[in-house]
């Protein structure tokens, strides 16, 4: 029940999304700090590690979440640049609650239906 491609891909989704909320949180209490680079989640590389991932053995979320971690050097971190991308995850996070209910809602039809 829980084992399908989709779900496999928003649950992976999902713990990107919780590990980005975590190194956007660092990167706020490190904005002053000298010499701290910024990181962040790439999530091209998540869904794409999810797609081969499914079609492989199935290494697991954690060495995909590894992979997908990376520094920023491109500009300087801003607490507005941090703000706003902390807004984007939040989105990202409730697009995927979403998804999950509707997977639910899904299967509590098909069980109302066959309980019929």
């Amino acid at each position: 029940m829980f084992e399908n491609e989709g779900f496999k891909t928003v649950r992976g989704l999902t713990d990107a999304v919780m590990q980005r909320q975590e190194i956007l949180s660092s990167n706020l209490a490190n904005i002053e700090t000298k010499g701290y680079v910024r990181q962040d989640v790439d999530f091209s590389r998540v869904l794409s590690d999810l797609k081969n991932d499914s079609a492989a053995s199935g290494e697991g979320n954690e060495s995909i979440l590894a992979r997908s971690r990376y520094r920023d050097y491109s500009k300087p971190m801003t607490l507005e640049s941090e703000l706003s991308k902390l807004y984007d995850n939040h989105l990202r996070y409730l697009l995927l609650v979403k998804s999950i209910n509707h997977h639910f809602d899904h299967m509590k039809k098909a069980l109302e239906v066959r309980a019929n």
